[in-house]
């Protein structure tokens, strides 16, 4: 690794920076989100919690971490509980250096160096620079169950129709330009995914769940890969892991393939 690369690093993660006062050790007060192992939902990709069942959720200012089975590849979600009837649902993990997320009544925080975040996931007290992700979810007063759509996406972004994602030249001119990229959430598959046109005039399409511990990578222009805020992990456009560091195993990937009209991306 060169050691422009490595300074950037420090940089993205602040390494011995201290925050607002407050030196990188455990926030007081503030503990991660118990936590609730949950099965994987169906086609329909809805978590439906009964919420008295659960007292760490059911109070205001009450939060719990949803984890999925490992093998599923879903990262944890922090349900949090602010006022009467009012829920919501965000990405679990720090961005900062991916540390497992709590809630102080108000808003997300990191236990590790006290990142904060809003409701919708925006960051509102560095260190971290990225914001978390936020799901969908609703509540019905009437049978205490909240519903959470782990597959919903972007509203301005295509929907994964028959297991396609078709993105138009229309609709994503960049896409025709070689180095051009588009990337978004697409509904019926819930995770961030990127579209790259390659220097040889083909396509890529992979995954932004990083195969460390499940942070969201996302496409850095300095260096022209795609990296990962919670520990430097780097990958090319097409997948493949970096030596040397803490992701020892490539994003999923994607068959992409183009025609005159634009690029479809096979989902599965």
């Amino acid at each position: 690794m060169s050691s422009s690369r490595r300074d950037f690093f420090k940089k993205l993660l602040g390494t011995g920076v201290v925050v607002a006062g407050i030196p990188p050790a455990c926030a007081p007060n503030i503990d991660p989100a118990p936590v609730l192992d949950v099965p994987m939902p169906g086609e329909d990709g809805l978590v439906s919690l009964v919420v008295q069942r659960y007292p760490d959720l059911s109070r205001e200012g009450g939060a719990v971490t949803l984890r999925f089975p490992k093998e599923s590849g879903q990262e944890n979600l922090l349900v949090m509980h602010p006022t009467a009837g009012t829920y919501a649902v965000l990405s679990a993990t720090c961005t900062h250096v991916g540390c497992p997320m709590g809630f102080d009544g108000k808003e997300a925080v990191c236990p590790c160096h006290l990142s904060k975040f809003a409701l919708d996931g925006t960051v509102t007290q560095a260190p971290a620079t990225v914001p978390l992700t936020q799901y969908v979810c609703t509540y019905n007063a009437g049978t205490q169950v909240l519903s959470i759509n782990i597959l919903d996406g972007d509203p301005n972004f295509p929907a994964v129709v028959g297991g396609k994602l078709a993105l138009t030249f229309e609709e994503f001119p960049d896409l025709q330009n070689t180095g051009g990229m588009v990337s978004g959430r697409p509904r019926g598959y819930g995770k961030r995914i990127f579209v790259f046109k390659l220097e040889d005039g083909t396509y890529s399409a992979v995954d932004s769940v990083c195969t460390h511990q499940g942070c969201t990578v996302d496409f850095e222009a300095s260096l022209d890969e795609l990296l990962c805020p919670c520990h430097a992990s780097t990958f090319s456009k097409t997948g493949v892991v970096d030596p040397g560091g803490a992701a020892t195993v490539n994003l999923k990937t994607f068959t992409a393939t183009a025609d005159a009209s634009g690029v479809v991306v096979s989902i599965a």
